[in-house]
């Protein structure tokens, strides 16, 4: 078996511990645990610490006898790592839900702990930063500076249009976001995070995370959310298997009749319902996603047969291997709409907008800005890829194909 997919067989069981005793997880080990020769024990130690999953194997990897010593510190050590990791955040995010309470500023946490309580072990999900939403834009001034408070800086260099960072001096980060995502090249999905940014930030739900009452957005905005980060990640440089644990964990528990009516009719109204379908369907074939939790999942592909749908599953699950945790490949850009000269043409003018939010609107100013954002890609592709232009042009035309067959943004 190889270390890819010994990993997704491993997630599948720990993801799905909850409840059971330590011999019925045992059990599901032992199906496929004996194919797993000693000597690969380690690349798939190593390959799970890559691509951040390490942590979420080892519950069930202590019930697993063979496991060599040196593969099985690997994963203690990460593990032992995430914990004290995500106790550290926990702790920011006590003293901002006190501070943004003080000042009147209405928010939610998004993503990181908030994904993190479905988990059957909390505190083995790996979060790198805290993630947070205003539910007024306006805002942000005050947010950042009640974080300043607490001796965080203002990144110097913001890379992004939808968020500001700021950091301290042990490398804690904090986003404190306007928007859900980074604008995507469609203007209906935008003015509709926009629309749920006012609507749910503003009355979070509040839920015991590891021991601390924090606010988080209602369940079928947090699944809405969950899956544009992972649409924003594909059609920009990729994203791993880590996120779609997310999705599993997230469903499995089980959400209300109204919170999947309610999801589904936003995944419809912004054309994403081929990527949900798509994210689902891989989840339940290898991270052990119970179909009875997604019924709303209506048929999408009516078009395609059994054997068109199951190859593009495979495809996808191709892509998602390739990807690391966020897109890690040197080959990788955008994913296109299609491979045309103009699918280049519009793609590319919607990241001269993303580079240039403010100056964008001015269309006096697009010549000259197509020209800088043209020359800032030659340059990062040649000192930070070190790939021929030709390589990148050949994985966006391929990731162009599966975004066709999903139809994002189509209706």
């Amino acid at each position: 078996m190889d270390s890819f997919n010994a990993i997704l067989a491993l997630l599948k069981v720990s993801l799905n511990a909850g409840g059971k005793t330590d011999e019925e997880i045992k059990k599901e080990l032992d199906v496929f645990t004996g194919d797993i020769k000693a000597n690969e024990w380690g690349e798939i130690a190593h390959t799970a610490k890559r691509i951040s999953v390490a942590s979420l194997m080892y519950d069930v990897i202590r019930l697993i006898p063979e496991v060599p010593d040196g593969a099985r510190k690997v994963i203690e050590s990460y593990s032992r790592t995430i914990c004290s990791t995500n106790y550290k955040l926990l702790n920011l995010e006590s003293w901002i839900d006190k501070l943004f309470t003080g000042a009147g500023i209405p928010y939610s946490i998004m993503k990181g702990m908030s994904a993190a309580v479905d988990y059957p072990v909390p505190d083995l999900r790996k979060s790198r930063d805290i993630d947070l939403i205003l539910a007024n834009p306006s805002d942000i001034e005050r947010a950042v500076t009640e974080i300043e408070k607490m001796g965080f800086k203002r990144e110097k260099k913001q890379a992004s249009v939808h968020h500001v960072g700021v950091f301290d001096k042990k490398g804690l980060e904090i986003e404190v976001h306007t928007m859900m995502a980074i604008p995507f090249d469609n203007s209906v999905v935008n003015a509709r995070m926009e629309k749920l940014v006012k609507e749910s930030a503003g009355n979070a739900v509040r839920k015991n995370i590891m021991g601390v009452d924090l606010p988080v957005l209602p369940d079928a905005v947090h699944a809405f959310e969950l899956l544009l980060h992972m649409l924003q990640h594909f059609l920009r440089a990729g994203f791993g298997i880590k996120l779609l644990c997310d999705w599993v964990t997230l469903w499995n528990r089980g959400l209300s009749e109204e919170d999947c009516e309610k999801y589904m009719s936003l995944v419809e109204e912004c054309g994403v319902k081929g990527f949900s379908n798509m994210i689902t369907r891989v989840c339940i074939k290898y991270l052990g996603l119970e179909r009875k939790n997604v019924l709303w999942m209506k048929p999408f592909d009516e078009d395609k047969t059994r054997e068109e749908i199951e190859a593009d599953t495979a495809a996808f699950m191709e892509e998602l291997k390739d990807a690391g945790e966020f897109g890690d490949s040197r080959t990788r850009m955008v994913a296109l709409r299609g491979s045309g000269f103009t699918d280049y043409v519009r793609e590319f003018h919607h990241q001269m907008h993303l580079n240039f939010p403010s100056l964008g609107k001015v269309f006096i100013f697009w010549p000259v800005l197509w020209v800088i954002t043209l020359v800032k890609f030659l340059v990062n592709n040649r000192k930070v890829r070190s790939v021929s232009a030709k390589e990148l042009f050949e994985s966006a035309g391929k990731r162009a194909d599966l975004v066709k067959r999903m139809k994002i943004f189509e209706k």
